[in-house]
């Protein structure tokens, strides 16, 4: 493996800033590479995912996934260096997307390219998603919808440790529905704060299940905001107050919503005018093909386990190169809520970068790391 052309390619990748829905100059440089590497397949799809194929035998396949979108930088004065630069100090390479995670897809393209030729192996497949940042795993459902791997491999950053899950993520919305009335005169009205304050004291006895691999869910108001606003001497018809719940395995729709239900039932039964419902939030967003992504805002969380054939692999291989394995969970949400949450894919998450180093000023990684994660994805994907 040329080491100084992964580099090189890696500082190209930092060096085309990618915002969400904005990618299209990273896939272009990707499908160059994957053509420069003697890939079988490179294709984009409508979405502007791209996908790049090294044919093996056709029996099973192998896929490692990651994503080209990158978080803004707001205040660029503050780095030490040009965050799109792809500047190279003492032994790290900075800039945005550094460790999350524009150099985990550069390992895994040339990790990959390793295979090429190797017809007795399985059919090996990279592919660079859009709008991960918004939408974790909604860019890559696309790509599931049409290929159907046997394992995936995420590149999000763990310091090359072996993710078995992660916690998944929903956006919970609670509204209230009062009547207006002027301040002066609030019988007249039916005022959907104070109907909100009431529910929102049984929300907060809702019990939160716990797993013993990833800990107990969460439930926590994130924004709360009236209608009219601001409400100057009006009683507001409106009251909405959103939620992030984070997710253990199994958890599904339905169990989530389901003591919301029951409690918006009981008080419709037991206070004069209440009105209330609750939904997941969603969204619909542009890619830079102008297809458009439709998102409700369910990410399932998921686990694998430990006696799991994909893990067993990945210990092998680590012992092989003589890395200690350590198997632990992410603790953020990842495109794994799709391919293992939703679609019951084994998937594992090996990635280079660190996760404290994600979305922060002056983002990094150590050079060494990235070659470390091309040389585990090359073994991966040869002994699958």
């Amino acid at each position: 493996m040329d080491t100084e052309k992964l580099l090189s390619f890696c500082q190209d990748l930092i060096r085309l800033k990618s915002l969400s829905g904005n990618e299209q100059l990273v896939a272009q440089r990707i499908v160059k590479e994957m053509h420069l590497l003697s890939y079988d397949e490179v294709s984009v799809d409508p979405f502007g995912n791209v996908i790049g194929k090294i044919i093996g035998n056709g029996k099973r396949s192998i896929l490692f996934e990651g994503h080209m979108d990158i978080v803004d930088v707001p205040t660029p004065q503050k780095w030490s260096v040009d965050p799109f630069g792809g500047v190279i100090q003492d032994g790290r390479l900075f800039g945005r997307g550094a460790s999350d995670m524009k150099t985990a897809l550069g390992a895994m393209i040339y990790g990959a390219a390793e295979c090429i030729g190797k017809k007795d192996k399985a059919d090996v497949y990279v592919v660079a998603v859009v709008h991960e940042e918004i939408f974790e795993g909604v860019g890559f459902g696309k790509v599931l919808d049409a290929i159907h791997p046997n394992v995936v491999i995420l590149g999000e950053p763990n310091d090359l440790e072996i993710a078995i899950g992660q916690k998944g993520r929903a956006e919970i919305v609670l509204e209230t529905l009062g009547v207006n009335a002027h301040s002066a005169h609030p019988k007249k009205g039916v005022n959907a704060i104070d109907h909100m304050l009431l529910l929102l004291q049984e929300v907060y006895k809702i019990p939160i299940q716990a797993s013993k691999i990833l800990g107990k869910g969460i439930l926590i108001a994130t924004d709360i905001i009236s209608s009219p606003y601001p409400g100057t001497s009006i009683i507001p018809n409106q009251c909405r107050v959103t939620f992030d719940r984070r997710l253990i395995e199994d958890e599904t729709r339905e169990s989530v919503l389901a003591p919301f239900d029951t409690i918006l039932q009981s008080m419709s039964n037991t206070i004069e005018n209440f009105s209330a419902k609750v939904f997941f939030a969603g969204e619909k967003l542009h890619t830079y093909t102008g297809k458009t992504l439709d998102s409700e805002r369910f990410y399932p969380g998921w686990t694998l386990p430990e006696d799991n054939e994909l893990v067993q692999l990945a210990r092998k291989i680590y012992n092989m190169l003589h890395i200690v394995p350590v198997l632990k969970t992410y603790n953020f949400c990842t495109d794994g809520s799709e391919s293992a949450g939703k679609r019951n894919i084994p998937t594992i998450g090996i990635g280079p970068g660190k996760a404290d180093m994600a979305h922060v000023v002056d983002e990094n990684i150590e050079i060494e790391k990235i070659f470390t994660a091309a040389k585990i994805y090359s073994c991966l994907a040869e002994e699958y």
